[in-house]
């Protein structure tokens, strides 16, 4: 049976972010068709499989010294008793000419002043990540918005565009759903560039007589405790610590989803955890969460408070809206599942591997 080292920075359920969400469903299934090994750092070493080759997690305040960190151990163990390595991360050198896939969610912060100062460090980073891909096997990203901007960064790789998916049994709607308040849901981690801060300001200068009526809740791991620390409380009621049932519960539990991300994302995976559980979802209006959400889903222009509000009041009065979007959304997740986004990556590791 061939051999697939599987490697990120770092892996879920140890770390709650999409891209690890997305890297772990991958592995799942490759376990029933190939020989896997997890390389990555890890806070809880017990929520790895046996067969993984893990490093303690550090994060040095010095950039330079981090990327060291990652990327010598990373790519010691990465290059060890394999037949195709599979990066999610670009702290991996390739050392031999075997087969190797680097995954690129999305490169917003290395090309966008607004979501990221460019320092010299992160200049340094965007030629290393375009190095990367150009030497990489096969390059995959998951929205053709990122594909267009890594082009625009100078990757001449064969790039391929496989969309997130979603676990159509994890993820359900729920049934006789009675909430004694309408349920307005922030999903994503909690870090600046997510916007919570956007959603509780727009939230308490809603009418009173809508907002007495509303429940708001910020779910999601967080990313950033200053950030953590400086929101506003009292208007909104946290979920930071969930197990994945739990997770997929409150999602189920939400009236709407809103996620204003301030960020150039590359897919937008809570877009399709609301759907599947049939909940509607405002969202900003990125190319990749478009790409994600299509027309069942309702945009507002990023950053824009004022239509914000008037979406969240609309959708909030709007019972036959928020029905038709539902069952909208119900009908075009169903083409994101992971079982099928598994398939495209398993066509391309037996095209490597022959």
């Amino acid at each position: 049976m061939k051999k697939i080292n599987f490697v990120s920075r770092n892996f879920f359920p140890d770390s709650y972010g999409g891209a690890e969400k997305v890297f772990y469903e991958i592995y799942k299934r490759a376990t029933k068709d190939f020989e896997c090994k997890i390389i990555s750092s890890f806070s809880d070493k017990n929520k790895f499989p046996i067969k993984s080759s893990i490093f303690k997690k550090i994060d040095f305040k010095n950039k330079f010294l981090n990327y060291i960190y990652f990327l010598k151990n990373m790519s010691l163990r990465a290059n060890n008793n394999y037949d195709l390595i599979h990066a999610n991360n670009i702290e991996v050198l390739r050392f031999s000419s075997k087969p190797f896939i680097l995954t690129i969610h999305h490169v917003g912060h290395f090309i966008d002043e607004n979501i990221r100062h460019q320092t010299i460090f992160n200049k340094f980073m965007a030629k290393i990540l375009v190095w990367q891909a150009n030497h990489a096997s096969i390059v995959t990203t998951v929205s053709n918005n990122t594909k267009n901007d890594l082009i625009k960064m100078g990757v001449k790789q064969n790039i391929i565009v496989i969309p997130n998916g979603i676990d159509l049994n994890e993820f359900k709607p729920l049934k006789n759903k009675k909430n004694k308040k309408f349920i307005i849901s922030h999903v994503s981690r909690i870090s600046p560039e997510k916007g919570q801060d956007f959603t509780i300001k727009c939230f308490e200068k809603l009418p009173e007589n809508i907002r007495e009526k509303c429940e708001l809740r910020i779910i999601g791991h967080i990313s950033d405790n200053n950030y953590f620390n400086s929101l506003k409380k009292e208007n909104a009621k946290f979920f930071t610590q969930l197990s994945e049932n739990e997770y997929s519960k409150k999602i189920a539990e939400s009236d709407l989803i809103v996620f204003p991300t301030f960020m150039s994302e590359g897919f937008g995976l809570v877009v399709l955890e609301a759907m599947v559980c049939g909940v509607p979802i405002l969202a900003s209006d990125q190319p990749a969460i478009k790409e994600a959400g299509g027309t069942t889903c309702q945009y507002f222009k990023q950053g824009n408070n004022i239509e914000f509000s008037k979406k969240l009041i609309k959708l909030i009065k709007g019972k036959k809206l928020r029905h038709r979007l539902s069952l909208e959304g119900l009908k075009w997740v169903k083409k994101f599942s992971w079982d099928k986004v598994y398939q495209e990556y398993k066509k391309l590791y037996e095209e490597l591997l022959k």
